[in-house]
């Protein structure tokens, strides 16, 4: 704990020396009016979950319209984000990170830079497969039909530098989390990828229809943040989950929301104070928002904290 807020109060001391100039991230202490726009992911995930939540309590406490737009994923929501078309993004670490305000080459918004609102709270990657399987690594997978998780999506990221690293190629099929369980409950993919809170509704009400399994990532999440960052930790996820009897280890990775750069200060501050004032609300909806706290809520690796930001944690420091 000691050396927890130790970190915390030292990043506090650097964030203003991070942040953009142009801003002046003090939060007015009036709420922001107006219409917003969350992008999300997809109906079946916790992002949606979550951020119809926060929709629910940002117009019950503050003047603020808020409409929550479902989407493929992280990079979906972050090309809306940059092209202007939301307000809000919830987006996956690793996502954010490559993307840090910079599209493709021929993206016309590749200049337009991103902003961390808070770590709101982590995902955990998934390979499920029907428990009576014969695939017990990601090894196993080789020339397999796997579902890698919708285009655009970070689920789909993850899984092509996961097997990368494995070494080996799979037939890939470009499937959400609910259209791939479909798909392995009729037997035409012999595996679901999918990167999402524990547990997912999805995987959970198909788990109850057939008997799932979860195969574990082994030494892969050392490597996935050796490779590419320590937005990957490893992790695991507990026994009982999806009806399985052992703990899986796995690797974790934090879920962000992101804005623009040049967001306005007042609905910046509106949103995060709502995140934090109304925790206990949210989560009474999705649990995984338990996880969001002011201790990690600032430890948005290589993306920078929006200037309003920086001005609520400096207020609620510890």
């Amino acid at each position: 704990m000691r050396h927890t807020r130790a970190l915390v109060l030292a990043v506090l001391l650097v964030l203003p020396l991070t942040c953009s100039a142009g801003s002046s991230g003090e939060m007015s202490g009036e709420s922001a009016s107006g219409r917003i726009v969350i992008t999300a992911g997809t109906t079946a995930g916790v992002y949606y979950a979550w951020a119809l939540a926060l929709k629910e309590q940002l117009e019950a406490t503050s003047s603020l319209e808020v409409e929550v737009l479902p989407s493929s994923g992280s990079i979906e929501n972050l090309a809306r984000l940059t092209a202007g078309t939301a307000d809000l993004a919830v987006s996956a670490g690793d996502a954010a990170e490559t993307r840090n305000g910079r599209g493709s080459a021929d993206d016309e918004s590749s200049d337009v830079p991103l902003r961390a609102i808070a770590r709101i709270y982590d995902d955990y990657y998934h390979v499920i497969v029907p428990a009576g399987s014969t695939l017990h690594s990601l090894s196993d997978l080789a020339g397999h039909r796997v579902a890698i998780g919708d285009p655009g999506s970070g689920t789909a990221l993850i899984a092509r530098r996961l097997l990368s690293l494995a070494g080996i190629t799979v037939q890939e099929k470009e499937l959400g989390i609910v259209d791939g369980l479909d798909a392995l409950k009729a037997g035409t993919v012999d595996a679901v990828f999918w990167s999402g809170g524990v547990p997912t509704t999805a995987v959970q009400a198909t788990s109850e229809q057939i008997p799932l399994r979860l195969i574990g990532l082994g030494d892969l999440a050392r490597e996935m943040r050796f490779t590419y960052g320590s937005v990957y930790r490893p992790a695991a996820i507990p026994a009982g989950r999806y009806g399985g009897n052992e703990q899986v280890d796995t690797m974790a990775l934090a879920n962000l929301l992101v804005t623009r750069a040049d967001a306005d200060d007042e609905m910046v501050s509106t949103v995060i104070s709502t995140i934090f004032d109304r925790r206990s609300a949210i989560a009474r909806d999705v649990p995984a928002a338990n996880q969001t706290d002011l201790r990690s809520a600032i430890l948005t690796g290589g993306l920078d904290l929006h200037p309003a930001a920086v001005a609520y944690y400096r207020k609620e420091k510890l």
